[in-house]
C-alpha cells in the first residue's frame, strides 16, 4: 500500500510493527494479523525497529526481549522516547516476573508468554489500540478545556495552533480566519519559521488555493502525496516541503469562521481517517473556543461603550450643575470687584502716596484683575454658548492655536511636531470656539512638560469611519491613575495654587461637547498624556457645495 492511500478501510488499518529475530515467529505474526485487517511492518532486531520507527508511525509494536545487537527492553525504552503514544506488548519464551515488572515499569502496555494464544494476543492488541485512541481522545479533551479556559482570541489562537501540532502530530499548523472582507487572513501558526510564517500571511479569497477551495466547499480534505495528483485542487501549485495536509473548515451552525491548515513535512508518515477523525473532535471545541471570544469581545465592547455613555452623561451632568452655580458666584462676585478695581484706580492717582502703599494698592489692582479673570472664566463655562456653525477646516484653527502660543512654546524649547493632513474633511463648527479648545491643550501640555529637558509636543491628525481625530501627545510627567476620571471636572487641578483655576479643560470638554464631538485622555504617569479631540467630519465641503 503506497502513501497515495485514498479509501477510509486502508487510512482506518492500524499500523503493527512485529520485532523477533526468529523468522518464523515474524512470519506467522505477519500472517495471522494481516488476516484481521491489520498492517503489519517486521523488524529482525531492536535497532531495525527503530530505524522503522523514525520513518513510519506505528500504532502498536510487539516485540521480543531476547534479540541480538539491542535487546527487547533495551529497544522499548529508546521507543518510549522516540514516541510516547505508541503501546508496546512485549514477548519471551523464557519470562520471569522480574522481567515483566522491569518491562511494565519502562512503559510497556503488557507481557506475553511464547508460544502464542491467538485468541489472547488478538483480544490483547485490540485493548491495547483502544488504549491508544482513548489516549489521543483524552488529550483532545484536556487540551480543548485548556483553549475553552481562554475568551481573549490574541491569547488564544497560538495556543490552539500550538496544540493542533502536539494533538495531530504535524510538523505545522495555522489557523486562518474569515475577515469581514470575505477572505482567510493567517491569525496564528506553529511550527513555522519565519520566512515561511511571512509567507502565509497573504489574504486568500474563497475558492483560491487549497485553504480557499475548502472554505468554499465547507468540507474538509486529507491530502497525501503530491498535490498535482489530486484532482480536487487540479491547476493549484504544489508546496513540494509538504508530503501530508489536513485542511479543515472552521463552521459554527452553518456559517464559516476560519480554515486550520496541518502539515507533515519533516514526518513522511501520511495522515490518515483516524487523524481526520480526531481534527473532527478538535474543531469542532476551536470554533467553539473561536465562537466564546467573538462573544466575549462584543460583551467587552458593549460594557465599554456603555461605560462611556455613562462617564459622558455624568460629566455632563456635573457640567450642567456647576455651570448654574458658577453663574451665580460670577454674578455675585462682579459688581463688588468692579468696585474694588475701580476704587484702587482712583487712588493711585493721588500724588500723596507712599510708595509703600502704591506698592500695596497696586497688589491690590494686580489681585482683582486676577479674580476678573476668573470671574469671566466662569461667565464663559456658564453660558457654554455654541457658536456660528459652518464647515470648517481644522488645519488653520490649530495653525492659529500654535501661533499663540509660539511664544511660550519657544521660551520653554519645546519641540513641536505637526502631522495635520490639509486635506482633513472639514467638520461644521465654530472655529473661533476650536481655536480656544486646541490653544488650551496646547498650553495644557506646555504646563505638563514645565522645566523637561526635551518637551515634545506632538499633534497628528486623521480621518476614520465619518470621524476627524486630532490627537495631543506630550512627553510630560503624565496624569496620576486616580486623578484621570477628574480632568474634565470643573476646578480640578493638580497645578500650585495661582497657577491654574481648573477650567481650561472643562470649558473646552464642553464646547467639543457641544460640537457633538468628544474630548478624552490618555495617559500613563511619567509616560506624558495624550488629549484626543474627535468631531463628526461635515457632509458639505468647506465652500458649501455638496
Amino acid at each position: 500500500m503506497d502513501g497515495n492511500r485514498q479509501t477510509d478501510d486502508a487510512d482506518a488499518q492500524a499500523k503493527i510493527l512485529v520485532v523477533d529475530d526468529e523468522p518464523g515467529i515474524r512470519d506467522m505474526l505477519s500472517f495471522e494479523l494481516s488476516s484481521h485487517a491489520y498492517k503489519v511492518v517486521t523488524a529482525v532486531n531492536g535497532e531495525d525497529a527503530l530505524e522503522k520507527l523514525r520513518r513510519e508511525k506505528f500504532h502498536l509494536v510487539i516485540s521480543d526481549v531476547k534479540m541480538p545487537r539491542m535487546d527487547g527492553m533495551e529497544m522499548l525504552d529508546a521507543i518510549k522516547k522516540l514516541d510516547p503514544d505508541v503501546e508496546v506488548i512485549m514477548s519471551t519464551g523464557f519470562g520471569t516476573i522480574e522481567t515483566a515488572v522491569s518491562a511494565m515499569k519502562k512503559g510497556a502496555y503488557d507481557f506475553i508468554q511464547k508460544p502464542f494464544n491467538l485468541d489472547e494476543i488478538l483480544s490483547l492488541i485490540e485493548k491495547a489500540l483502544e488504549k491508544n485512541e482513548l489516549k489521543i481522545l483524552l488529550g483532545v479533551y484536556e487540551t480543548s478545556k485548556a483553549v475553552l479556559a481562554s475568551i481573549k482570541l490574541d491569547e488564544l489562537l497560538p495556543v490552539m495552533a500550538k496544540l493542533s501540532v502536539q494533538i495531530l502530530k504535524a510538523d505545522d499548523a495555522s489557523i486562518m480566519l474569515a475577515s469581514p472582507a470575505g477572505c482567510l487572513e493567517v491569525a496564528a501558526s506553529a511550527g513555522l519559521s519565519g520566512a515561511d510564517a511571512d509567507k502565509k500571511k497573504a489574504c486568500l479569497a474563497l475558492g483560491e488555493r487549497v485553504a480557499g477551495i475548502v472554505a468554499q466547499s465547507k468540507a474538509p480534505a486529507i491530502i497525501n502525496g503530491p498535490l498535482e495528483n489530486d484532482p480536487r485542487f487540479h491547476g493549484i501549485q504544489s508546496l513540494s516541503s509538504i508530503s501530508s495536509s489536513i485542511v479543515y473548515p472552521l463552521i459554527l451552525e452553518g456559517e464559516l469562521l476560519g480554515v486550520l491548515n496541518v502539515n507533515r513535512t519533516v514526518q513522511l508518515e501520511a495522515f490518515t481517517a483516524a487523524d481526520l477523525r480526531h481534527a473532527t473532535i478538535f474543531c469542532s471545541q476551536i470554533t467553539q473556543a473561536i465562537n466564546n471570544a467573538a462573544l466575549y469581545r462584543r460583551l467587552e465592547d458593549k460594557i465599554l461603550e456603555i461605560q462611556n455613555m455613562e462617564a459622558q452623561l455624568i460629566q455632563s451632568e456635573k457640567l450642567a450643575a456647576i455651570g448654574q452655580l458658577s453663574a451665580g458666584i460670577a454674578h455675585e462676585i462682579n459688581n463688588p470687584l468692579a468696585g474694588i478695581m475701580g476704587f484702587a484706580e482712583v487712588v493711585l492717582k493721588s500724588d500723596t502716596l507712599s510708595a509703600q502703599q502704591r506698592e500695596d494698592i497696586e497688589t491690590i489692582l494686580q489681585q482683582s484683575k486676577r479674580c476678573g479673570n476668573i470671574v469671566k472664566n466662569l461667565l464663559q463655562f456658564s453660558r457654554r454658548k455654541k457658536g456660528a456653525e459652518k464647515p470648517t477646516q481644522l488645519l488653520p484653527a490649530v495653525d492659529a492655536a500654535l501661533q499663540l502660543a509660539g511664544f511660550d512654546l519657544r521660551r520653554a524649547k519645546i519641540e513641536v511636531v505637526k502631522d495635520v493632513p490639509p486635506d482633513l474633511p472639514a467638520v461644521l463648527g465654530d472655529q473661533g470656539q476650536l481655536e480656544q479648545v486646541f490653544l488650551n491643550l496646547i498650553m495644557n501640555a506646555r504646563q505638563a512638560m514645565e522645566g523637561a529637558k526635551s518637551g515634545k509636543l506632538i499633534i497628528t491628525g486623521s480621518a476614520e469611519g465619518g470621524l476627524v481625530t486630532l490627537r495631543f501627545q506630550d512627553n510630560g510627567l503624565g496624569i496620576a491613575a486616580e486623578n484621570l476620571g477628574k480632568v474634565f471636572d470643573p476646578f480640578f487641578t493638580t497645578k500650585p495654587v495661582g497657577k491654574g483655576t481648573g477650567l481650561g479643560l472643562s470649558i473646552s470638554y464642553g464646547i467639543i461637547e457641544a460640537h457633538h464631538g468628544a474630548l478624552r485622555v490618555e495617559s500613563r504617569e511619567g509616560e506624558g498624556a495624550a488629549f484626543i479631540v474627535t468631531l463628526p467630519a461635515c457632509k458639505e465641503a468647506p465652500n458649501g457645495q455638496l
